[in-house]
């Protein structure tokens, strides 16, 4: 497996189309740190780390999809003033930057851009 985000994006779409709140996806040290960072948003309810995997459990009644902004073909990034905007401010843009893996709003407060990696709502 080449792009662990790209699966794990898509095995958290599957999971929400099929109203299955545990999810297990592949474990990386970015995977890691964006599950962290969406469990502290309230889209995911926990996780467990194991050995090769995270074990996720969603929270179906805050998230409706997640879609992969960067792809290994086509990298994106932008500067925290070029952030494009959210369906009037519903979900989040998930970026990483040299300061670790950042929200939209939090790279404009902190004022750092890096790879636009999804988006969420």
């Amino acid at each position: 497996m080449q792009d662990l985000m790209s699966d794990f994006v898509a095995r958290i779409n599957n999971s929400i189309l099929a109203k299955n709140n545990n999810c297990e996806v592949l474990k990386n040290n970015l995977v890691i740190n964006v599950t962290n960072k969406l469990t502290k948003l309230g889209y995911f309810e926990s996780f467990e780390i194991r050995e090769r995997t995270v074990n996720v459990v969603i929270n179906l009644n805050k998230i409706k999809k997640i879609k992969r902004m960067s792809k290994p073909g086509r990298r994106v990034y932008t500067s925290y003033s070029d952030i494009p905007k959210l369906f009037g401010g519903h979900g989040f843009y998930v970026l990483s930057t040299s300061k670790g893996v950042l929200t939209n709003i939090e790279a404009n407060a902190s004022k750092s851009g890096g790879e636009l990696l999804f988006s969420i709502f």
